[in-house]
């Protein structure tokens, strides 16, 4: 890209925001400031600047989302923490109620 090219685009990027400042240019999903200057859509599903074709699920090594289930931790060492906080919690509760009962009775 040309240092003109470049500053044509900014100029077009400075003039939509104005216009979105006032109310003349609504922005709306993937029709952006940005995207009206360049003057091109995105294309849902790819990564920009990552090459021709590069998907989210390809660039992140990784599926875009996770379902609530899953788990970075092997079953074993998440059964493990869970138990550890709920130890954690039951300590802690059984405190602040010996606490209150003392407070009450003294």
């Amino acid at each position: 890209m040309t240092t003109e090219a470049a500053k044509e685009i900014a100029d077009k990027i400075d003039s939509f925001e104005e216009q979105a400042s006032q109310g003349s240019f609504v922005p709306h999903g993937r029709q952006d400031v940005l995207t009206a200057a360049i003057g091109c859509p995105e294309h849902p599903g790819r990564v920009c600047a990552a090459g021709a074709g590069v998907t989210i699920r390809q660039y992140f090594r990784s599926a875009p989302w996770t379902s609530r289930s899953s788990s970075l931790l092997p079953p074993e060492e998440l059964q493990q923490l869970t138990q550890q906080i709920r130890d954690q919690l039951e300590e802690s509760i059984t405190e602040k109620v010996t606490r209150q009962l003392m407070a009450l009775f003294s």
